[in-house]
């Protein structure tokens, strides 16, 4: 009778293991959500806390890694659905890079906006509180080994009174039960996490087909600025089959969105993570730079589909001197291997930062952004030692764990000059590294 019993438990497992829901895109119930905001002339990291229970307390740190002139930041929490809101206040010190707390409330799960006001600006960040459930092969874990416990009592209370057919029939139930807790258990990996409770269900055609890529409008107002002047850099999307606005983007490395405008000799160079100001479009202010041509690359992620580059230019007129925005680190630039780079082979570039205790921005110890000189190609790589694999919980930003070196393995599409900068955090701050790297094309002469 055992032997009978154990393929369908078996099959019960594994038909178990295959039917199990997919989780939400990118996020379990135990993650923290990031919102990186370049406001009010500050670059800030908005981190919502996990909720392991609702309704509670929602722990909100707002991250200043450059806090400029620092300044109130207000955040304000609503659902989506029917529920109270919730805000609270921080004050963002001038030249005092850290975390700076704030405390709000949430009632229940499910879709909510996270409204951030600085300086005038606001950007609204869509995003949703989730509770983790738990996992499937856990329940039927603690199931079955229930069950073979109260067969474990009926066989020995059947042996008790002598009754064969009752401890016979109960040892076989433990045998069965004790069968399917440890099948399980060793199945756990190839059984799907848990759908956390709050996270939308996507549609049928979306799971199979997924979302077509957005279509960009990049523009600036005003359209030409002048030399050492404000403007304002807007990236509006729209959904490339319907023509609507595309409001949708998942957080992808800390950020709805990563845009780097730099100018074509790559002395401009600034990676800021615009506001939602309005559904599918997304606004930054910044300070121009010298005169001349300058690029836009951004770079996002829609719910449902793959990561996307997009991009854009613009002129910056006439006007007074601008200082440099790109800060030089005193280590000097990274060690190239191999020193003379082949278009096509993979190539390893070291920073060696000179101190330890390096900080996790946008979830990475380090960034090489690469460019080649005309702009037509962008890169964006991240530093090998300290990518989380599948599952792995995105390092704090409060931990200082990484340095002295850094290490990025890249491969240069085609020949030419290329733009490197290599950004990290130290002490809250970001360090940019600017880098020029000749690639040559393969068979060429060394």
């Amino acid at each position: 009778m055992l032997k009978r019993l154990i393929p369908a438990l078996l099959a019960l497992v594994a038909v178990l293991a295959w039917a199990a829901p997919a989780a939400a895109h990118g996020r379990s119930g135990e993650a923290d959500v990031r919102f990186a905001q370049t406001i009010a002339g500050m670059e800030l990291t908005v981190v919502v806390r996990a909720s392991p229970q609702v309704p509670a307390p929602l722990q909100v740190d707002v991250v200043a890694h450059d806090p400029g002139r620092g300044g109130r930041v207000d955040l304000a929490l609503r659902p989506l659905q029917a529920g109270g809101s919730s805000s609270g206040t921080t004050l963002v010190r001038a030249g005092r890079p850290g975390m700076y707390p704030v405390v709000l409330a949430v009632e229940r799960v499910g879709p909510h906006e996270l409204e951030v006001r600085a300086g005038g600006e606001r950007s609204v960040l869509p995003f949703d509180v989730l509770v983790p459930r738990a996992p499937l092969w856990e329940v039927v874990v603690h199931a079955a080994f229930a069950c073979a416990a109260v067969a474990l009592i009926g066989a020995l209370a059947g042996a008790a009174l002598s009754r064969r057919a009752l401890a016979g029939g109960c040892a076989v139930a433990f045998v069965a039960a004790t069968v399917v807790a440890f099948t399980a258990g060793g199945l756990s990996p190839w059984f799907a996490p848990a759908v956390p409770e709050g996270a939308p269900p996507a549609p049928v055609s979306e799971r199979l087909l997924g979302r077509p890529n957005a279509q960009p409008l990049i523009e600036v107002l005003p359209t030409r600025p002048a030399r050492r002047s404000e403007f304002l850099l807007r990236v509006a999307l729209f959904d490339g089959s319907t023509g609507r606005p595309a409001d949708d983007l998942a957080e992808h490395h800390g950020a709805l969105s990563h845009v780097v405008v730099s100018s074509l000799d790559g002395a401009y160079f600034r990676h800021v993570h615009p506001l939602r100001t309005a559904p599918g479009v997304y606004e930054v202010r910044l300070r121009a730079g010298e005169a001349g041509r300058h690029l836009v690359h951004a770079e996002f992620e829609r719910t449902g589909a793959g990561g996307q580059f997009v991009s854009g230019a613009f002129t910056v007129g006439p006007g007074e001197p601008e200082n440099a925005l790109v800060r030089h680190d005193p280590p000097g630039g990274p060690a190239v291997e191999p020193a003379r780079p082949v278009a096509g082979r993979p190539v390893t570039l070291t920073l060696d930062t000179g101190v330890t205790g390096l900080q996790p921005w946008l979830g990475m110890a380090g960034h090489l952004i690469v460019r080649t000189q005309d702009g037509g190609y962008l890169g964006h790589v991240h530093e090998a030692g300290s990518m989380a694999a599948d599952g792995e919980r995105v390092p704090d930003e409060s931990v200082a764990r990484y340095g002295p070196r850094l290490r990025f393995t890249f491969s240069f599409p085609r020949p030419g000059r290329y733009l490197a900068w290599i950004q990290y955090a130290r002490n809250y701050e970001i360090v940019t590294v600017p880098h020029v790297i000749e690639v040559a094309a393969e068979g060429s002469p060394r």
